[in-house]
């Protein structure tokens, strides 16, 4: 008997009486003591609440009245959950050990068929993040930054912040949102002191704590105040086929896509630049060529332009070869020259 089976046996055994003890377990399914202390362990996290008590006639009883109401999932339910966690492999999301604790809980209460399907899936679906050569549900890359956690349980709480960004840089802020953007997590925070949005990197953060309740402004008021900060868009852009495609692999946080027909076949996106910020400048022209040809300039800065210019020309001087050079049309030219030099020759002969 597997593990797991023996678990789900175990509950049902305990579920049907009253008290039990230890060593009713050991002769029951036939392990030893350390293993049936592991296994009521693991019992008593699927939410059944038991009662122990000391002394020579001691044993565990159910909490009456207590127990959890059970969950049941069919087999494709089970399905949906396990391929999301899949789906979510080497993302870097937080609450890893509590994803790790939610998949044994999930092939805990599946049959041994069920489990034999979990485990084909597993090895079947390869997503983006997934590696081939391994397909367990976590390596290390798929550890976030260890105060991204903190970061969100702080602001379940409250999300005005003091953030310690240095030995000697402490800043207040409201958290509007948390986002990921090339396997990195960012703070979209606005700066309560000096009235702007920043994005700040988790990583940079040392140190967290929270604002106290009578320093706390009312979020109505931070909105307000982030709204009439925020400039008008500066940069609108067209976008179809396949940089839809690209924007959905990598959007951009700026601002959502708004679609211009039914279908979300086009659609654009405005958003504002500071064209005097020289490394978001950069940032935002190298994710808009990655767009590719499907993605047009609607309006921009002349910062802009310029810096996608600049940006087009500096990769093409990198090449090894002359721009625009086609062996195959300078050969067919070059034939044909010589043809026309080998007729204007025949024609002087006669």
């Amino acid at each position: 008997m597997t593990r797991t089976a023996r678990v789900n046996t175990m509950m049902r055994y305990i579920n049907n009486r009253q008290f039990f003890t230890i060593a009713e377990l050991m002769a029951q399914f036939h392990v030893s003591r350390s293993t049936a202390i592991r296994d009521l362990n693991s019992i008593q996290e699927l939410g059944m609440p038991l009662t122990a008590t000391v002394g020579r006639e001691g044993g565990y009883a159910v909490m009456q009245n207590q127990l959890l109401p059970a969950v049941q999932f069919n087999s494709e339910e089970l399905k949906a959950l396990f391929v999301s966690f899949l789906a979510t492999l080497n993302t870097q999301l937080p609450y890893l050990q509590n994803r790790n604790t939610l998949t044994e809980k999930l092939l805990a209460i599946a049959s041994q068929t069920q489990q034999d399907d979990l485990l084909t899936l597993q090895e079947l679906l390869v997503f983006s993040h997934t590696n081939r050569a391994n397909t367990k549900l976590t390596e290390l890359t798929d550890h976030a930054p260890a105060m991204l956690k903190t970061i969100l349980n702080a602001c379940l709480a409250n999300r005005q912040l003091k953030l310690q960004l240095a030995e000697s840089t402490t800043i207040t802020v409201w958290i509007r949102h948390v986002f990921s953007r090339q396997d990195a997590w960012y703070l979209d925070a606005w700066d309560l002191t000096n009235q702007r949005l920043q994005e700040i990197a988790v990583t940079a953060v040392q140190k967290i704590i929270p604002v106290s309740q009578e320093h706390t402004l009312d979020p109505a008021t931070i909105t307000a105040a982030i709204k009439a900060a925020t400039p008008e868009p500066n940069v609108v852009i067209n976008l179809k086929g396949s940089a839809l495609q690209q924007f959905r692999q990598h959007p951009h946080p700026t601002a959502p896509l708004q679609f211009l027909d039914s279908f979300q076949q086009t659609a654009k996106l405005e958003c504002y630049l500071d064209p005097t910020d020289d490394q978001k400048m950069l940032a935002f022209v190298r994710w808009f060529l990655y767009l590719g040809r499907d993605a047009t300039w609607v309006t921009a800065p002349r910062a802009l332009y310029l810096a996608t210019q600049d940006e087009v020309f500096h990769q093409m001087s990198a090449l090894s070869i002359p721009l625009y050079k086609n062996p195959e049309e300078d050969a067919r030219q070059e034939a044909l020259t010589s043809n026309a030099d080998e007729e204007g020759s025949d024609s002087n002969e006669k």
